[in-house]
């Protein structure tokens, strides 16, 4: 079709004088009462070439011969009655005056005249209003080569056949089974293998691929985007919920996202003991409104609970989530608690008032870098908070505590790790017969607040650079959903006192994922967007460890996930510490947090940047945080004796500025 549209103005001319030729011969028709002798089909013959000659002059004169039919209005209207009329009045005096014809008659001439305008100005509203009512919103069909010839990709070419308004053309399938080459699906020829894209991106004149492949391997996700990033072409996914749902297979796909790149495949749930837990349970979720406990509320809300309690200090954030399960679970009673962590009363007041079945603790500063500049309050809230939550748990005989963990506890060399790894020995300590206590531990979370992703994709809307540390710096990643379906599952299975660690897969270089971002966001590297290395941050570390080999990680009975006794703590010495690490918070005493860090975690390696803050104030940091301090927010002192068990309040303060 777009062939022929360089021929636009010949077509044009052609169908002017065919269509002047037919309105000719009728003008015949009806002035002889549509009975034409032989004599006047011979005048007919005779003047039709001046007929031509003198319209087509006079119509070209007027620009007809030209346009686009499609746009045709009423200025057309008025230019074909004028041309008509100027050309009628020549031929009036030519055939009338000059060339005297014995049997014909001018008759044929007025009624010739108004079937020009009827006819030549009908032909082009009528393609005005076909385009119009048609094909105004076609385009031309895109060739499209769909990868992997199996039931998703059957499905993809049968709603594409069937249904030619998508503007989706299925051209061939590609699929590494040979024994497919040259079968036709739906009419459609698998037409070669994934090792061969590239010359059938160019032989078939593909201009979009369809990835219709269940569990793409990341490897296979890889070479499929280099070569349509290469050439250029539309790149689609068909998610797995496709292969169960009812409806148009083409009607889910989506935009291929870097999670699809990490080629993990999807979790199996045995769904049974979790609806135990949670089936008309009452849940409670700290940090709610964050990337994973907001997962959390939603996964956690097909289990159906009598009541899901979420705890969050973000009010923005909860009312965010609540309206999110208003509209999807309309029959969920949930219940917003606007309150903080370190805030006992309120803890005390929502345990008392709903008696929580199960405590999903995910709230927590995570961020590494900002907390190692940040530590009173990562101590604070990590520490003291977990041990809040945790112990009014289990004063109200809760039946279930998880701990949300990181694999950042291992071998900490930051802050936030080795305040989770200490958030992880109280609740193993607090393990007691009414009350499971158990940790998860997992990596990364592709698109979670602060993760990698979201600020990569701010980095390329506005330009540039992507900033990454280190060129070989590389970390776990798991998407949010799969990481809170395992949690649920890791909580079923527990006794408590266990550590879970959940397969995080292989590591995934951070400059490999930024590189991934670039062209998915449509950009291209160096052209459009630049690579800056910025260099490890605070507390940051080349690569992540998910287990320690002295742990004894054991197998599950999930494939996904592992287990180790975490042991146990005299309860008597985690009051020691806590007591310890409230003097040193409350006397803002870097060196002595890092000793006593490294006493309770002995793997603990405190940052460079942590060692040149405590080396500024070495000797007697009571007196000095003392007087700094005497001007900020004053810190209340702890509720109560830490001997009779009960929860620690620490006033938020500033951080001092060195």
């Amino acid at each position: 079709m777009r062939g022929l549209m360089k021929y636009r103005s010949w077509l044009i001319l052609v169908a002017e004088t065919i269509l002047i030729a037919i309105t000719y011969y009728a003008a015949y028709d009806v002035a002889f009462d549509f009975d034409l002798t032989p004599a006047n089909s011979l005048i007919f013959v005779q003047t039709l070439p001046l007929i031509l000659l003198v319209k087509i002059l006079v119509f070209k004169r007027f620009g007809l011969l030209g346009g686009w039919w499609r746009y045709a209005g009423m200025s057309e209207a008025l230019d074909i009655t004028h041309a008509t009329g100027i050309s009628s009045g020549i031929l009036f005096g030519v055939l009338g005056l000059l060339w005297h014809i014995p049997g014909f008659h001018l008759t044929v001439l007025a009624i010739d005249a108004c079937l020009t305008i009827l006819v030549t100005g009908g032909a082009r509203f009528a393609v005005r209003a076909y385009t119009e009512h048609v094909s105004e919103n076609y385009i031309e069909p895109k060739g499209t080569l769909i990868v992997g010839a199996g039931r998703m990709g059957s499905a993809i070419a049968r709603d594409l056949r069937e249904h030619p308004e998508l503007n989706y053309k299925p051209i061939g399938f590609a699929d590494d089974d040979r024994s497919k080459l040259g079968i036709r699906i739906h009419g459609v020829p698998v037409v070669g293998t994934t090792h061969d894209l590239g010359q059938l991106l160019t032989a078939y004149g593909v201009h979009c691929v369809v990835i219709a492949i269940r569990n793409t391997p990341g490897a296979l996700m890889q070479r499929v985007i280099e070569q349509c990033r290469a050439h250029k072409l539309e790149f689609k996914i068909v998610p797995p919920i496709a292969e169960r749902m009812n409806g148009s297979a083409f009607a889910l796909l989506r935009k291929i996202s870097p999670d699809d790149l990490l080629g993990r495949m999807p979790v199996k749930l045995d769904l049974d003991p979790i609806r135990a837990r949670l089936e008309n349970k009452v849940v409670l979720i700290t940090g709610a409104g964050g990337s994973i406990g907001s997962e959390l509320a939603r996964q956690v809300a097909r289990f159906n609970p009598s009541h899901l309690l979420l705890f969050d200090r973000s009010e923005n954030d909860l009312f965010r989530v609540g309206i999110e399960l208003s509209r999807d679970f309309p029959a969920l009673i949930y219940v917003q608690c606007v309150g903080d962590i370190l805030d006992v009363c309120t803890l005390r007041d929502v345990f008392a008032l709903y008696h929580p079945n199960s405590v999903f603790h995910a709230a927590a500063y995570k961020h590494v870098p900002l907390m190692e500049l940040n530590c009173w309050q990562a101590i604070t809230n990590n520490v003291f908070g977990t041990y809040n939550v945790a112990l009014v748990a289990r004063e109200h005989q809760a039946e279930d505590f998880v701990l949300i963990s990181t694999d950042k506890a291992v071998n900490p060399t930051n802050i936030m790790g080795v305040s989770k790894r200490i958030a992880e020995l109280i609740i193993l300590a607090l393990q007691q017969q009414r009350t499971r206590f158990i940790a998860v531990r997992f990596g990364n979370v592709l698109g979670s607040n602060g993760s990698v992703l979201p600020l990569f994709q701010n980095q390329i809307e506005h330009g540039g650079p992507i900033t990454v540390t280190h060129p070989d710096v590389t970390r776990y990643f798991m998407t949010i959903p799969e990481a809170v379906q395992l949690v649920l599952q890791a909580s079923a299975m527990g006794r408590g006192g266990e550590v879970f660690v959940l397969d995080m897969g292989l590591p995934v270089r951070i400059l490999d994922l930024a590189k991934n971002a670039i062209g998915l966001w449509g950009s291209t590297l160096h052209r459009d967007v630049q690579i800056a290395f910025t260099g490890l941050r605070p507390g940051e570390k080349l690569f992540e460890e998910i287990n320690l080999a002295i742990e004894g990680l054991k197998a599950t009975a999930h494939e996904k996930i592992r287990v180790f006794d975490g042991g146990r703590v005299d309860l008597s010495q985690i009051h020691l510490w806590l007591a310890e690490l409230n003097a040193l918070v409350e006397s803002r005493n870097v060196y002595g947090l890092m000793k006593e860090l490294v006493e309770i975690v002995p793997q603990y390696r405190p940052s460079a940047e942590l060692h040149a803050i405590s080396e500024v104030d070495r000797y007697d940091y009571s007196q000095k945080y003392a007087r700094e301090r005497s001007t900020l927010i004053p810190t209340a002192p702890l509720e109560q004796s830490l001997n009779s068990s009960s929860a620690v309040t620490l006033t938020p303060t500033m951080e001092v500025s060195r």
